[in-house]
């Protein structure tokens, strides 16, 4: 489940969804969009590729969208256009904007793609408010020991939502990916560990890891509306340093995450029987994929091994916070 979802998190902007249709089973090829809004971050690119069937190979350089044209336009208060960016094409498929612009908080953002074949594909996202983490306790902690888990206080984000507000937490290992696999297949915490498969995986895929979307029964709030939440161990792949991001999500990325969690046979909802698994739930007109948007603040942390391994056991870069 966590791998699954770290597909869709703004951490990896991989092709995640370029290679299946989120909407299933349909009978025609269509248009992907992938594209992830960071707020007050720079405007990101844009992939537009085509679906492939689920007996056929995915392969960026063919399913490439090429000569699209490709806008985004940012909307008022009073919903009329404020501004509009134009992109680019850089490389097959990935569109890159023509000037520089920083994705503005709580501002709604509008994509228009039109492809040489006639295809016009649309979608919208409000991003979410800037946050910040205002305090981090126990960022040296010892694997699963719930007494001294690393915690984080967020700053209220400001929200026009009706909806709960919604949280998911990533872990990226600051480790040297630049050593060998059988190095750093040490440093791998037991869940992890467990799942690894050297014949079918890349270490480097476990990276950056995900809680999945947390509500408000996984955090509290004080009385100025602060937000608290503990790291999830689930997010933790590695032993030794860890980036650890606290990411609002818009209301796309949390239907997409939401909805593809209950399709995977770890994840809560996993294990529908056959007619009774929902598509996924993506936000885009004349297509399929996501345009979505989050807010995102980080603190390192240092995860160091339980007592009970030796130090053969323990990694070397897990050792020495």
């Amino acid at each position: 489940m966590p791998r699954l979802l770290l597909l869709i998190l703004p951490a990896l902007l991989t092709a995640g969804l370029a290679g299946c249709d989120a909407t299933a089973p349909a009978p025609d090829t269509q248009v992907v969009v992938e594209a992830y809004l960071q707020s007050g971050a720079p405007m990101p690119p844009v992939r537009l590729t085509r679906s492939v069937g689920t007996d056929e190979a995915y392969v960026a350089s063919e399913t490439a969208v090429r000569e699209a044209t490709v806008e985004v336009r940012r909307r008022a208060a009073a919903g009329a256009p404020a501004d509009t960016i134009s992109f680019v094409e850089q490389e097959p498929g990935l569109y890159q904007p023509e000037a520089s612009s920083r994705v503005r908080p709580r501002a709604t953002y509008e994509l228009s793609v039109t492809t040489p074949d006639g295809t016009d594909l649309t979608a919208a996202t409000t991003v979410p408010d800037t946050l910040s983490i205002v305090e981090a306790q126990n960022t040296t902690a010892v694997y699963r020991d719930t007494a001294r888990q690393p915690s984080f206080t967020i700053t209220p984000p400001m929200s026009d939502r009706e909806q709960q507000a919604v949280l998911v937490i990533t872990a990226t290992s600051l480790a040297d990916f630049g050593r060998p696999e059988s190095q750093l297949v040490r440093g791998l915490t037991p869940f992890y560990a467990d799942i690894y498969d050297a014949e079918e995986d890349s270490i480097r895929t476990y990276r950056t890891t995900s809680s999945g979307v947390r509500n408000e029964a996984n955090f509290t709030r004080d009385a100025t509306g602060r937000i608290a939440t503990d790291l999830p161990w689930i997010s933790v792949a590695f032993y030794g340093p860890n980036e650890i991001g606290v990411h609002v999500i818009d209301d796309n990325l949390f239907n997409l995450i939401r909805s593809q969690q209950a399709q995977s046979p770890g994840g809560p909802g996993g294990g529908l029987g056959p007619g009774e698994i929902p598509n996924v739930i993506e936000d885009v007109e004349g297509g399929t994929g996501v345009f979505a948007s989050y807010a995102k603040a980080t603190r390192n942390v240092s995860i160091q091994c339980p007592p009970s391994l030796t130090d053969e056991e323990c990694p070397s870069f897990a050792a020495f916070p």
